[in-house]
């Protein structure tokens, strides 16, 4: 007779330190849990890519793991069906606990666990320093200007890869707000709140106290899409009121948007918002819509969106002390005029060249 599969909880930070005490503090509450963790150090000219096994003993097994295609991602995707095998082989372990690079997403692992026999995602976990919360969001360093990238391709900021993680999270354990004034603590819970409104928040004590109620929650959901999750989460950021200064506005519109406004406007946009997503239609393009995103001062485009259902435009907008009647009034002034001409298109050359 097989063993039962094992649940596995996919825990993201990204601050290595942070998310290493996380893992301690658990398998101290839960020895029962086996951890497998991934990181990125300095070997010589190169890079590697180490895993390490530890239990509530310490370390059990290490090993230098070879890098696919200069990807990280790719690496911890082919290496976690063969380092669950080795983990679990001893079937001692009711739960294991997977950390990842900061650069490397929950959600793109989890298909690679729900691949496997054994074992299977139960919960995406992240790790969030409440001090650093507003500051991070509103940076623009790139990941490869602080040696975090996942490949030499990796374009985003900090910034970005906070707000995915954020985003992805089934729960979010928060750290460092007793080392905040109470009106700030309530602050970022309230960010927090509006980015992942689905995401359960456990506030963690200076000695991470509570660690192990972070594992194991059966929150997470295989069969729910990442664009079915972000309806989920608009929908919900729709209904979250302002709080401690923290403000989602949800627009849209039928028309389409004028490049060359759209452009113009984007500092006054994009100053007071730490985080949007969504789609757009610019004008001069046959309707076509692509997909928008912007965490910090950084805006990307992305691919052209096939869902039928969207029409026009649709973006969700958290920022702190935002003046919603005017980003209303800003982003409707972006609209074309049904004729109108525009020729001049400044976000050509982005979208001709792909995602970005």
């Amino acid at each position: 007779m097989s063993s039962p599969a094992v649940p596995v909880t996919v825990i993201s930070a990204l601050s290595r330190t942070s998310r290493e005490q996380l893992v301690a503090a658990a398998l101290r509450e839960r020895q029962h849990v086996l951890a497998v963790g991934y990181e990125v150090e300095p070997g010589g000219t190169d890079v590697r890519v180490v895993r390490r096994i530890v239990d509530h003993r310490g370390l059990q097994h290490q090993e230098v793991v070879e890098l696919t295609g200069c990807c990280l991602a790719c690496t911890v995707r082919a290496d976690v069906g063969p380092a669950l095998e080795l983990g679990l082989a001893s079937g001692r372990w009711r739960e294991v606990v997977l950390a990842l690079p900061a650069a490397v997403t929950a959600r793109s692992i989890a298909t690679a666990v729900g691949e496997r026999d054994g074992a299977y995602v139960d919960t995406l976990t992240t790790v969030v320093d409440g001090c650093l919360l507003e500051a991070d969001l509103n940076g623009d360093v790139l990941l490869a200007e602080g040696g975090l990238a996942a490949a030499a391709t990796d374009r985003r900021s900090t910034a970005q890869l906070l707000a995915e993680q954020v985003e992805d999270a089934d729960v979010l354990a928060v750290t460092g707000l007793h080392r905040m004034a109470p009106e700030d603590a309530r602050r970022a819970q309230a960010l927090l709140s509006h980015l992942a409104p689905l995401a359960l928040q456990v506030l963690l004590a200076e000695d991470l106290t509570g660690a192990g109620s972070v594992i194991g929650t059966g929150r997470f959901d295989g069969s729910c899409r990442p664009v079915d999750r972000e309806r989920l989460t608009a929908l919900a950021a729709g209904l979250c009121p302002p709080s401690c200064g923290v403000t989602t506005v949800v627009w849209q519109a039928d028309a389409a948007l004028h490049p060359g406004r759209l452009s113009a406007a984007l500092p006054s946009l994009l100053g007071p918002v730490l985080r949007s997503r969504g789609w757009i239609t610019l004008a001069g393009r046959d309707g076509q819509r692509v997909r928008w995103e912007s965490a910090g001062g950084g805006l990307s485009f992305g691919d052209p969106v096939a869902d039928p259902a969207a029409t026009g435009c649709h973006l969700v907008l958290t920022g702190t002390d935002v003046a919603e009647a005017e980003l209303v009034t800003t982003l409707d002034a972006c609209l074309a005029e049904p004729g109108e001409s525009c020729e001049d298109d400044p976000f050509a050359d982005a979208l001709a060249a792909g995602p970005r």
